[in-house]
């Protein structure tokens, strides 16, 4: 009888953790998709633009940029099981794709926002932060021999916080300087023309605060799968 239902237990245990797989491998395939649609709007609109902008087109370029890495990181994760196999393994493959492609689509909205020349400090801070993301990945790899490396992806984790915070901070500051100019050039409030710029933000900074519980997680990581497609739903305007 203790054998029968400890059997039952284990087949009940595997059950469970088979449908959380499949959730996720589909929630994954979701998102990849998402990020093909994303790559084939951004391409399709370059085509009916008439009058090219040097500093628009290199936006799109970044944020294409940022799309066809999270496409790939998608895709490697439907067809490696990171996640799968192993949370720390996942993990630690998050944190290092993730970090680049959050700092493209940050550069993109403040090269368009920002007001003045000078676009290369937050370039150069991005790449410094991600630089000391890779330093702390080779450090716990050469100390643990493997992608188990301890308490180092929170080093990774804290650090990745750190550049969400810095490029929201930026482009936040942006946003206000540029509607303040707009205001005294046209003598009203242009509240309303800059509702898009927010909701930009506002979808690049609601997944990636959700990101570093995620990758933790494979159940958080669903949820966070779940919020990134909300975002991409409100961006769509559905």
């Amino acid at each position: 009888m203790r054998i029968n239902v400890l059997t039952i237990i284990l087949a009940d245990a595997k059950y469970k953790n088979k449908n959380e797989m499949d959730t996720l491998y589909l929630l994954q395939f979701a998102c990849f998709l998402f990020m093909l649609v994303n790559i084939l709007i951004l391409g399709i609109t370059r085509l009916h633009m008439k009058w090219m902008n040097r500093r628009y087109e290199v936006s799109r370029w970044l944020i294409i940029g940022a799309m066809v890495g999270l496409a790939i990181q998608f895709l490697m994760q439907m067809l490696l099981g990171f996640r799968a196999q192993d949370a720390a393994v996942g993990a630690v493959f998050n944190m290092l794709a993730y970090p680049p492609c959050f700092s493209l689509i940050s550069i993109g909205i403040y090269n368009i926002e920002a007001t003045h020349a000078n676009r290369r400090k937050m370039n150069i801070v991005c790449a410094s932060i991600y630089a000391a993301i890779l330093a702390a990945f080779c450090i716990g790899f050469i100390q643990s021999g493997n992608f188990h490396i301890g308490s180092w992806i929170y080093v990774m984790i804290v650090l990745f916080g750190i550049n969400v915070a810095y490029c929201i901070y930026m482009i936040i500051v942006e946003i206000r300087k540029r509607r303040r100019m707009l205001e005294v050039m046209a003598g009203y409030d242009i509240l309303p023309y800059v509702r898009y710029a927010r909701a930009s933000v506002f979808m690049v900074f609601f997944p990636a605060v959700a990101l570093p519980f995620a990758v933790l997680s494979t159940r958080t990581s669903g949820t966070a799968c779940r919020l990134f497609l909300h975002a991409q739903f409100y961006g769509f305007g559905l």
